[in-house]
């Protein structure tokens, strides 16, 4: 009879811990799948903004040495991140190229202007600043028409402040609940122990040594949890590799790196610090009311 009984409260335990265990990892798992949508939001309104340009194109009359010249001229410019010399030949040939065939000889010349294209600096991604920007542009004398993507950038200036508000408030609402759900499971681990831990108190174990074998366990089962919550990602990333893999094109190995270590670190310190005030609420409470 006492080996049935034995046998039954470790079956219970094992379980306890094991839904523990997954109850985190897949709370973890969730905290992951925001991450990972924080930091392709990130990455992707860097792709949009590094790929906003102001295209500005030279008069007919100016040479290639002079342009050059005027480009490093307005290099020294703050707007100015980088720019980039496009020549005639490179307008032609790149035509040349995306329709298969030589439509210049028709022509005759080349009746493409010299262009730069500039990429602007941060903090001139607004939808003002480009249009201020364009409009010193415009005062050279060298400048034929200085133009840039409008609705691409309005689009971009407009909804990235948005979404990241948005994103962040979601952030924060999930971790309170996360924080709410690991905590109550690890409560109920830990209940399933209360009288482990009133025997070891009643034997004279003082606060710290019933606490420190809870603490260590609680740590490994973070990190159990974090390393399935990471499995979980993986197969996720594997998945949407195949449908969207030009956005995940954006992240890289280092981001993954800081993913996959937030989640283990996050999943030990909660289950660390959830077991730290459970198991010291039970160490002074009284026998009597273990029962309720």
């Amino acid at each position: 009879m006492a080996k049935r009984e034995q046998r039954s409260t470790s079956q219970r335990l094992r379980t306890s811990y094991l839904s523990s265990v997954i109850s985190t990892a897949l709370v973890l798992f969730l905290l992951g799948v925001v991450g990972l949508l924080v930091f392709n939001a990130n990455r992707l309104a860097n792709f949009l903004q590094d790929n906003v340009t102001i295209s500005v194109f030279v008069n007919d009359e100016v040479t290639d040495k002079q342009a050059m010249q005027f480009m490093a001229r307005i290099e020294r410019n703050p707007y100015v991140r980088s720019a980039k010399y496009v020549s005639k030949e490179e307008v032609a040939r790149d035509l040349q190229q995306d329709l298969g065939k030589d439509f210049l000889n028709p022509l005759g010349s080349n009746p493409f202007p010299i262009s730069i294209e500039i990429k602007l600096s941060a903090g001139y991604f607004s939808a003002d600043s480009a249009a201020s920007v364009q409009k010193q542009l415009m005062r050279y004398p060298e400048v034929k028409d200085a133009i840039y993507q409008k609705s691409l950038l309005d689009a971009v200036s407009q909804n990235t402040e948005k979404i990241s508000t948005i994103i962040l408030i979601f952030v924060i609402l999930l971790l309170f609940v996360s924080l709410f759900l690991i905590n109550n499971t690890i409560r109920l681990s830990i209940y399933s122990k209360r009288f482990l831990i009133n025997t070891m108190k009643l034997v004279g174990a003082n606060t710290s040594f019933i606490r420190t074998p809870f603490l260590a366990s609680s740590v490994w089962q973070g990190l159990l949890s974090g390393f399935i919550a990471i499995a979980l990602l993986l197969g996720l990333i594997g998945l949407l590799r195949k449908d969207f893999s030009e956005l995940l094109a954006l992240t890289d190995a280092r981001m993954f790196a800081v993913l996959f270590a937030g989640v283990l670190i996050l999943g030990s310190l909660i289950s660390f610090i959830s077991t730290y005030f459970i198991v010291t609420k039970y160490t002074k409470i009284n026998t009597e009311d273990l029962y309720y």
